[in-house]
């Protein structure tokens, strides 16, 4: 194989590889390598991990807070429900009192 043959083969294998992500320079067909300024090579490379952990934290945070919210709501209830069933026995007492000192009470 020719020289020229090779470097033709070659230029071809290189122009079809996929670049990672992690590539610090662009292939351009019509020139040759520039490296890629640092700033979108940072964007580039850790805008998916950032995003991932940032969406990772909110889910975090949520299930956390409703399940505060859930057990504050069912604190409340429990105390609610005691203090019906401690009116409840109050009111039965003073029925029984009434009747016990001849007032007739309709309950």
């Amino acid at each position: 194989m020719s020289r020229s043959m090779r470097s033709m083969r070659m230029m071809r294998s290189q122009s079809f590889t996929r670049p990672t992500s992690r590539t610090m320079y662009q292939r351009r067909w019509n020139s040759t390598e520039k490296p890629v300024s640092p700033h979108a090579g940072f964007y580039k490379t850790f805008t998916r991990p950032i995003a991932k952990v940032l969406l990772m934290a909110t889910l975090a945070y949520q299930i956390v807070y409703w399940s505060w919210v859930k057990l504050e709501k069912d604190e409340i209830k429990a105390q609610k429900i005691a203090e019906i069933k401690e009116l409840e026995e109050e009111l039965q007492k003073l029925i029984k009192l009434a009747e016990d000192a001849g007032i007739k009470v309709n309950s």
